[in-house]
């Protein structure tokens, strides 16, 4: 398949979230590469998501750890959850 049919036919296989992101997404994404990179940026590796998870649930504040480094680190392993 070419790029362009690729991106012609990928709205058949999206459902839910994905299809109303690529509702939206799809008057500006014009190639196929764009799309991967956006899908990705949108929705996140599963891969990436489950790593962060796993640290998150084990993280423990270390004793010479501000209060505020230890909420900015939480935070950002939220954002990639």
């Amino acid at each position: 398949w070419s790029d362009e049919q690729k991106l012609q036919y990928i709205s058949i296989h999206l459902q839910d979230d994905a299809q109303r992101w690529w509702t939206q997404a799809s008057n500006v994404i014009k190639t196929w590469s764009s799309f991967t990179e956006a899908v990705t940026h949108a929705f996140g590796s599963t891969k990436a998501q489950q790593l962060a998870f796993e640290q998150l649930k084990w993280y423990k504040q270390t004793i010479n750890q501000s209060i505020t480094q230890y909420y900015d680190t939480i935070m950002e392993l939220c954002k990639k959850v």
